[in-house]
């Protein structure tokens, strides 16, 4: 993907500089391409609407038209966006850079040190809103400098960010209103993808769903001998067994999750595995902390503890999330979507994931 990042700041840096810093460094880490623009190094004067005028944002424009999504990063002062942020805008009114923002998901970083981000994030969400953009995702900030490197602001910023990459990933369209420049058409503004309905009908004789194989009748028939046994008796009479209990949801067989881990290789399906040949890095933390890394050939699979130097995606995840994932109360990719483990690298390896490891 390509993501464009304007910064616009103000005078005396009172945290946006670290803010930016780690939303880029959030999104390369997952491989994508980044370009960031500081608005401050373009010599930017009120849009005049001259040629010459616009000449000094063209390179910004034509990153914004080619990219997936728009990050703006801009100074708040008493409930506003900072000048250079509010003049950059003004040169969407040039028509030659009609209908650049349209259907682009943003993200909206506003930080101030004397109140009224969120007013200021309002005020321009509102402006993007009437170019065509979608402020997906908005990050207000109240800070100075020292304050924007503590633990809890950077996993702030961080997970909105992620907020923001997974919207992207997915490509989601969103219903908008017609941009109020006029200087647009109807033909400018894209239309939204109506998805085809689905006929289950047609589902099931396309994917013949309905014809039973070789190893589902084997483990049909298998289930049937498991039952006979444990219901049944000399006297043809139904003896039910008293269910387990005191499982702990931490251990299953009397296994912790580090070992559940090193378990999931026998579950491996290398007919699913033709193409992929990769290592994901695994990094738990909570009450079973481990750190080791999965590697995946076409032909087999290993799990090794420790830390590997070379990975094509890293998992971070509480032990109990970890736990969860292994023993199939939730996917890898839900809980990914739901903000529950964190990914680093080859986001489509995760989607995988489930699959490879199916029993």
């Amino acid at each position: 993907m390509k993501i464009a990042m304007i910064i616009a700041p103000f005078g005396v840096d009172f945290g946006l500089n670290a803010s930016y810093k780690i939303i880029y460094e959030t999104l390369t880490e997952t491989g994508d391409s980044v370009q960031v623009f500081n608005l401050a190094n373009t010599g930017l004067d009120h849009y005049d609407g001259t040629d010459g005028s616009a000449q000094k944002v063209l390179d910004v424009m034509d990153n914004i038209k080619s990219a997936d999504g728009v990050i703006f990063a801009f100074a708040s002062v008493f409930g506003v966006p900072c000048a250079l942020a509010v003049t950059f805008l003004e040169y969407f009114k040039d028509e030659g850079f009609a209908g650049y923002l349209n259907g682009k998901p943003c993200l909206l970083l506003g930080i101030s040190n004397n109140g009224g981000e969120r007013a200021s994030l309002e005020c321009f969400a509102s402006t993007v809103l009437q170019l065509g953009g979608h402020d997906v995702v908005r990050i207000a900030l109240n800070n100075t400098a020292e304050s924007v490197v503590k633990r809890d602001v950077i996993e702030l910023i961080e997970r909105q960010t992620e907020d923001f990459y997974r919207i992207l990933r997915q490509n989601r369209r969103y219903v908008y209103a017609a941009p109020q420049n006029a200087s647009m058409s109807k033909a400018d503004i894209k239309p939204i993808i109506k998805r085809p309905s689905v006929n289950i009908d047609e589902i099931y004789k396309k994917h013949d769903l309905d014809k039973i194989t070789d190893d589902q009748n084997n483990d049909i028939d298998k289930l049937t001998a498991l039952f006979t046994q444990k219901f049944s008796s000399t006297n043809d009479e139904v003896i039910l067994e008293q269910a387990p209990i005191n499982i702990t949801p931490k251990m299953q067989g009397g296994r912790s999750t580090k070992q559940l881990t090193a378990a999931i290789t026998h579950r491996f399906n290398p007919h699913l595995a033709k193409d992929v040949d990769a290592t994901i890095q695994l990094n738990i933390s909570g009450s079973n902390a481990f750190n080791g890394y999965i590697v995946i050939t076409p032909q087999e699979c290993s799990f090794t503890e420790g830390d590997s130097e070379k990975n094509d995606l890293i998992i971070i995840a509480d032990s109990k999330v970890w736990h969860d994932v292994l023993t199939k109360k939730i996917t890898a990719q839900k809980a990914f979507m739901m903000g529950q483990l964190k990914v680093r690298g080859n986001f489509v390896l995760l989607t995988k994931f489930d699959q490879l490891f199916n029993s």
